[in-house]
C-alpha cells in the first residue's frame, strides 16, 4: 500500500560525502620489518620424504608472507594469527629461485636460516637443522 504524506510532513535534505578507499587502505600496514622470536622444532628429520610443520613466533607478519628457508623462497605462507605462522618444512629444492626444469633434488642435511619477508621488510634469521638419518 502506498504511503501518503500529509501537507504537515517535513522533508529534510542531508548532505553526505562518501569516500571510497582502496582495499589495501582498509588493512593496517606495518612499516617495521617482522621480528622472529622463536622457531620450533629446531631440528627436523627429513628422512623418508616427510618433515612435518615448523612453527614461527614473532610479530609483524602479514596475512600472506614469503618464507626464506636457506636459499629457498616459499611464497604465500599465511599467518595463523598476529604472532604465529606455520608451514610445511621443505624437503626438496622445489622453491629454489631460478632452478629451471632440472629434476627436484632433496635438501641436504645441515643448518638452514629461516626468515620472513612481509611488506615491512625481511626479519632476523633463526636457524633450523635438517637431519637425514634415523629419528632423533
Amino acid at each position: 500500500m502506498p504511503r501518503v504524506f500529509s501537507p504537515a510532513t517535513t522533508v529534510a535534505t542531508v548532505a553526505m560525502t562518501v569516500v571510497v578507499l582502496p582495499l589495501a587502505a582498509c588493512h593496517a600496514r606495518s612499516t617495521a620489518a617482522p621480528l622472529l622470536t622463536s622457531l620450533s622444532p629446531v631440528q627436523v628429520n627429513v628422512a623418508g620424504g616427510s618433515a612435518g610443520t615448523l612453527t614461527l613466533r614473532g610479530r609483524g607478519f602479514d596475512s600472506l608472507n614469503t618464507v626464506h628457508f636457506g636459499a629457498l623462497r616459499i611464497p604465500g605462507v599465511p599467518r595463523t594469527n598476529d604472532s604465529v605462522m606455520q608451514f610445511a618444512v621443505p624437503i626438496d629444492d622445489t622453491f629454489l629461485p631460478g632452478r629451471g626444469p632440472a629434476p627436484v633434488q632433496p635438501l641436504a642435511g645441515g643448518r638452514y636460516d629461516v626468515r620472513i619477508e612481509a611488506r615491512g621488510g625481511v626479519s632476523n634469521a633463526l636457524p633450523v637443522t635438517l637431519t637425514t638419518g634415523g629419528v632423533r
